[in-house]
């Protein structure tokens, strides 16, 4: 750490990372770099800055982007003073607090800068946007021998509406392209099952009954309803028509003559005589 000997002392020194200007009955004089410096004493006072890198918190500020959304944004400046007799001399001369000054310039643009962009932007492009700060940022402080290296935006803070509406675009977005999936999937196995139904003879979509049927039975389940068409599908040529016979003409059968009543009181020969001659009927 460097000091500045006063009053009747004659030397001052600077660390490696200091540099000085020497300023005699208040005009500047010369400057100096690190070591053991002279200077007359009451007449020349010495005033020493850093030249190392050193960062500067930028507050949270509140703002409105460019679709009218309040949001809050803060970051980070990157900066040190330019290791250049002219530079270490406007730092001093130029300015009261450089620190202070470039932080101010920094808010400033990023307020500015924050209006212009829309939401999606500011969240997506927060490098982009840090680049833009620190061009515009750099170009201000140059003025008083200051050199921003980088700005980072840290945190960018909307409100909790619509974070909810965020989340639920995000998860109907999600939910689009899992549908969009599960139907390019269907599509590519009914292409492939009628490439093997072409295999295989015309009967190829008991194949994919079969796989559905599999697939139910994994879920440890006991009792499977399906289409009676599917089982005319896996049967026989005759069975199915005569399924399909009955099935067609059942709403034709005549229950008027049965007595269920008296049921008790008929001869069990008798009624099943009369329900084969009606079977008999439909075939």
């Amino acid at each position: 750490m460097s000091f500045s000997l006063s009053g009747p002392f004659p030397f001052f020194f600077n660390d490696e990372w200091e540099r000085s200007i020497v300023l005699r009955f208040g005009s500047y004089e010369r400057s100096r770099k690190s070591g053991a410096h002279f200077k007359i004493p009451f007449v020349e006072k010495a005033v020493t800055v850093p030249v190392y890198e050193d960062s500067v918190d930028v507050m949270k500020q509140e703002a409105i982007t460019k679709d009218n959304i309040p949001v809050e944004v803060d970051g980070v400046v990157f900066f040190n003073v330019k290791d250049t007799t002219e530079d270490v001399k406007d730092c001093i001369v130029n300015v009261g607090d450089y620190e202070k000054q470039t932080l101010n310039y920094a808010t400033s643009i990023l307020r500015d800068l924050v209006g212009k962009k829309e939401l999606d932007d500011l969240l997506q492009k927060r490098d982009e946007i840090g680049d833009e700060i620190q061009e515009k940022l750099d170009g201000r402080t140059d003025s008083f021998g200051v050199k921003v290296k980088d700005v980072e935006i840290q945190n960018i803070n909307i409100p909790e509406k619509m974070e909810r509406a965020m989340a639920a675009e995000a998860e109907a977005e999600r939910n689009r392209r899992a549908r969009r999936t599960n139907a390019q999937a269907e599509l590519e196995a009914s292409v492939k099952l009628r490439q093997a139904a072409e295999i295989i003879g015309d009967k190829g979509y008991r194949m994919r009954t079969l796989q559905t049927l599999d697939s139910v039975a994994e879920e440890n389940s006991t009792i499977v309803t399906f289409p009676t068409e599917l089982v005319g599908g896996m049967t026989s040529g005759d069975t199915e028509k005569g399924l399909q016979d009955v099935l067609d003409n059942v709403s034709d059968i005549d229950l008027s003559s049965f007595d269920i009543g008296g049921m008790e009181d008929m001869d069990m020969d008798d009624v099943k005589e009369k329900v084969e001659d009606k079977m008999e009927e439909i075939k």
